[in-house]
């Protein structure tokens, strides 16, 4: 097994908290940018080290469950691919996947957990109720897994191990998208197999899956086994549009009210997932509105030029639409586990890469969260820090 991800001398300052006009705090981490085509086109610190991708792995995991043969409407497929906040909308969601299997949550082997969501929790603790394996923000891709196996009549009870059939799939899954070879294997924080690879590999991967086109495909398509072909690539592209259609249509589903990863989707139809342990990918899509014409051009003759991964990528270039910059992706590593700062380093290197329009952005900077207060009084606030230059959005 490898011995671990970069080192803090690999890594740049992507970020700081700023308190009082003196800087608290410095988020150190690496990113990497890139095109439709998957030509990587900016690296900040070592993109090209080993990492746990934590929860960003969901994308490949839930396309391998699609794959599989199962049948989801448009918010199951989005729960299978979340990390919820569990309000009880999500909780419905994730009751109607395992109700689909014949199945009750005792079938669950993620750990019990509180909801994520405030309110839903204070509920709970008035109700006098406790922590159960269902609100944890990844039953909703539990549930799935558990669908997947009744439904190709594979064990239960041994789902999370790594020699089952899912768990294999979901290998397949990660290396065809990615064009990488796992560097290592370890256990999540929910029970399920996590796969390090690098973050260029996952980019593209994400890029992949939101730059895959979603013509005739509507966001509510049932995926059935009738939509299947031998090959994992081709069966992946073909069901990633309706993942990432269902994904922009049920924002809420994929984390939940008034949070990061929500608001980018449903402000910017910016495709935007979260791992633990300070990762982040985001991802435009067909539905993201392009800044101007001259960065359509600009990016058009880009993937025109690239035509394809970098050599050695080990797959295909998905091509994006005519006339957007679907599937330009950045991915990020904070390197001290936070992901305070890791939206707005992402929405601005989405917008330094002229897939973005700043603008919108700006106008979604004052939901997320990065003002510092000293009492009730504003003090401060995290900023971009020292290798993300400001100059390029306020």
């Amino acid at each position: 097994m490898s011995g671990g991800t970069f080192a803090a001398t690999e890594a740049v300052e992507l970020a700081v908290l700023e308190r009082s006009g003196f800087v608290e705090s410095r988020h150190i981490g690496s990113a990497v940018v890139v095109s439709p085509s998957g030509e990587v086109v900016r690296t900040l610190g070592n993109p090209d080290a080993p990492i746990f991708p934590r929860s960003c792995l969901k994308p490949f995991q839930a396309l391998a469950v699609l794959n599989s043969g199962v049948e989801l409407n448009a918010v199951q497929t989005v729960l299978a691919t979340a990390s919820h906040a569990a309000t009880p909308e999500h909780v419905a969601v994730v009751e109607s996947i395992l109700a689909k299997a014949g199945l009750t949550t005792d079938a669950l082997q993620c750990p019990d957990d509180w909801p994520g969501d405030s309110a839903a929790r204070d509920e709970l603790v008035r109700g006098h109720q406790h922590r159960a394996s269902i609100y944890m923000n990844c039953s909703g891709k539990h549930a799935a897994m558990l669908l997947a196996c009744v439904v190709n009549g594979w064990p239960i009870d041994t789902y999370l191990d790594l020699d089952h059939p899912l768990q294999q799939r979901i290998v397949e899954t990660i290396e065809s998208l990615t064009g990488e070879r796992i560097a290592a294997t370890g256990t999540d924080g929910c029970g399920a197999p996590v796969h390090a690879i690098s973050l260029t590999g996952l980019a593209r991967g994400i890029g992949r899956i939101t730059g895959a086109s979603a013509e005739s495909v509507p966001a509510a398509s049932v995926l059935t086994a009738s939509v299947l072909t031998a090959s994992v690539l081709t069966a992946s592209v073909l069901t990633a549009s309706v993942l990432t259609a269902s994904v922009l249509a049920n924002g809420w589903a994929i984390d939940g009210p008034g949070r990061a990863n929500t608001l980018c989707i449903d402000s910017l139809a910016v495709f935007s997932k979260l791992g633990a342990e300070g990762v982040m990918v985001m991802s435009t899509t067909p539905a993201t509105p392009l800044p101007d014409a001259s960065a359509a051009d600009g990016a058009a003759a880009s993937g025109a030029a690239a035509g394809a991964p970098a050599a050695g990528s080990g797959a295909p270039a998905t091509e994006s639409p005519a006339g957007t910059t679907a599937g330009t992706t950045v991915a990020i590593k904070m390197l001290d586990g936070s992901l305070r700062a890791a939206t707005l380093v992402g929405l601005t290197l989405l917008v330094q890469a002229g897939a973005l329009d700043e603008r919108a952005v700006d106008a979604l900077l004052p939901a997320l969260d990065l003002t510092v207060y000293g009492g009730t009084s504003p003090v401060g606030s995290i900023r971009l820090g020292a290798a993300v230059p400001v100059a390029a959005i306020s």
